[in-house]
């Protein structure tokens, strides 16, 4: 795994690296599959509500301000699609 911080990944992306996006989900992933099990309590559900919180968090890139860390950030954004 990439040792870079979170930040640099997201400024990457921002500056039109779209693939640095990847690196972003990898970090990620188990912690809001985790969550999105949590909330609906199935597999399929749950893969769906990752996807859509990744995806979500993409769109919105460009919105986060930085004020919290990503993973509080996209805890957030999973959290509410799970919902």
């Amino acid at each position: 795994m990439n040792q870079q911080p979170d930040s640099y990944f997201i400024n990457q992306v921002l500056q039109g690296d779209y693939q640095a996006y990847g690196e972003l989900v990898e970090r990620y992933k188990y912690m809001v599959y985790t969550l999105a099990m949590k909330l609906v309590k199935n597999k399929e559900d749950a893969e769906e509500v990752a996807q859509d919180a990744f995806l979500k968090a993409f769109r919105g890139l460009n919105s986060y301000k930085g004020t919290a860390q990503f993973s509080t950030w996209i805890y957030k954004i999973t959290y509410h699609a799970g919902l």
